[in-house]
């Protein structure tokens, strides 16, 4: 599979895997906002059964990523509704957890969905090998609404507690309600003329209005004859936040979930003998490479922060381009990103300064580091684990920095790059700093990926004038090396005509 597709947005194929997922991960067979006098606002139906929950357990709880997902998905069936793919916000697969995130405001059938200032989301986390979390988030708008979450199985649902468990084939599964707090449960026979559409709703409904409702499950799959306890959880709201633990037979997971406006979260995963199997870590804020070649992609590039590592390009103190641009009031605090940050450096350099900085990386690990040196330096800065490629909806930003992001990603797709910062970018005002690599000398030994002045004038002209190109050098981890050749450009967006 070519790289460059690994790095795009989703395409058909993987759009297919996609809306299958949010079926299968939330094994919701819909949502009703009553308002008023039950006057329906929204319903999504997503017409799945609990045993293609438990095949789905099957397939991906022992694998790290899966090519074919797609033949598997296709099995499992999602009649009714077929989500764009605009709706997916993040995802992410890999060793340890699946995670997608979607945006469901537009997603409600023709004719039943939210008015505009309502606003849904679905955040669904499976664990492997077992464990399911589903997050969904309803904001009503001005009147607040009661929600209806429902369950279908073909088996008889036992209700005891805040937990609902059913067999299905070979496996016990468990569902727990930790949100909404005072939630009432209750069991539907649905009768159906042949043995698919007949079986037994799960209905968990939230008792008291609210303009903003938050449904949160834990479910737990087992093998029938395993004596292993069910995972134990344990919520504690923390503002917006909801920091969730589960404690299975093998490992303790670790979950942050803030609302899905204002941040991904985070994970950490231990072991029973307290060793980290998976360091504190940023759940993805867009769309990561995925299947087998798009994880490979990913283990590459946060393999090189692992362990203690440092990559070349590490330099371990700021840009002197950056510091020059600051220093000398050629930009000016303000709302600022920088693409491909690494660890950080020039990120917190640039919060230090009075800017407004959000970072984006695509390798966790680098992301943690940056966070630590981050909070060691007494700055804020708003971490994203994400692919340049893929983001998610952000403001346009005064200042872009980039520091050896567009030499990796441009020689497999030029035109995305071009098309992130066009949105990252406000026409006549955004100032744009790009270093890359440049051809006009050998390299001795380490060398980034090069790119000539008449491909960066190709690349950019039609969005961005150009204040300046010029050649400089880049820092790297070795303070004692003569550092690879590079472009200084500065650019700035043009008025819009």
């Amino acid at each position: 599979m070519p790289r460059d597709s690994l790095l795009q947005k989703p395409t058909n194929f993987t759009k297919l895997i996609l809306n299958s997922l949010i079926g299968v991960f939330s094994i919701l067979l819909g949502w009703h906002l009553l308002m008023g006098d039950a006057q329906l606002v929204l319903t999504s139906r997503l017409d799945l059964r609990s045993t293609e929950v438990v095949r789905f357990a099957r397939s991906f709880g022992l694998v790290e990523a899966s090519n074919d997902t797609v033949e598997k998905v296709l099995q499992l069936g999602l009649p009714g509704l077929e989500l764009a793919s605009k709706s997916l916000v993040a995802f992410e697969e890999n060793r340890s957890f699946v995670y997608a995130l979607f945006n469901l405001s537009d997603a409600g059938e023709p004719g039943r969905r939210q008015p505009d200032s309502s606003r849904g989301s679905r955040r669904v986390i499976f664990l492997k090998p077992s464990i399911f979390v589903l997050d969904d988030e309803i904001e009503a708008g001005s009147q607040p609404v009661s929600t209806e979450w429902l369950f279908h199985s073909r088996t008889q649902t036992s209700i005891q507690g805040r937990f609902a468990s059913l067999v299905e084939e070979d496996h016990d599964l468990s569902c727990e309600t930790l949100l909404p707090e005072g939630a009432a449960w209750q069991v539907k026979h649905q009768q159906g003329g042949d043995k698919l559409s007949a079986g037994y709703d799960l209905q968990v409904v939230s008792k008291k209005p609210s303009q903003r409702i938050r449904f949160l499950h834990v479910l737990h799959i087992r093998r029938r004859g395993d004596k292993t306890s069910i995972a134990r959880t344990r919520l504690v709201p923390k503002g917006d936040e909801l920091h969730l633990t589960i404690e299975s037979s093998q490992d303790t997971y670790q979950l942050v979930l803030p609302r899905a406006q204002v941040g991904a979260g985070e994970i950490e995963i231990s072991g029973d003998d307290a060793k980290s199997h998976l360091a504190r870590r940023f759940f993805p804020a867009g769309v990561l490479p995925h299947g087998r070649e798009g994880v490979k992609l990913l283990e590459l590039w946060d393999g090189s922060y692992r362990g203690g590592k440092r990559p070349f390009w590490d330099a371990g103190v700021p840009s002197g381009e950056l510091r020059r641009v600051v220093e000398q009031g050629i930009v000016r605090p303000g709302p600022a990103v920088d693409l491909g940050c690494g660890s950080g450096t020039d990120a917190i350099y640039l919060a230090g300064k009075g800017f407004d900085v959000t970072a984006i990386d695509i390798a966790p690990t680098a992301l943690s580091l940056a966070r630590e040196k981050a909070e060691r330096a007494g700055v804020k800065v708003r971490w994203l684990l994400a692919n340049v490629l893929s983001l998610p909806r952000l403001e346009p930003f005064q200042f872009i920095f980039d520091r050896g992001c567009y030499h990796e990603v441009r020689f497999d797709n030029a035109a995305a790059y071009v098309e992130t910062v066009r949105q990252l970018s406000q026409p006549g005002h955004t100032r744009f700093l790009l270093l890359a690599g440049n051809p006009n000398e050998a390299p001795v030994q380490y060398a980034p990926p090069q790119v000539a002045e008449e491909d960066i004038r190709s690349d950019f002209s039609p969005l961005f004038d150009f204040e300046w190109v010029k050649e400089t050098r880049f820092e790297t981890s070795n303070p004692a090396a003569r550092g690879p050749l590079a472009w200084s450009v500065m650019l700035r967006r043009k008025e819009q005509r």
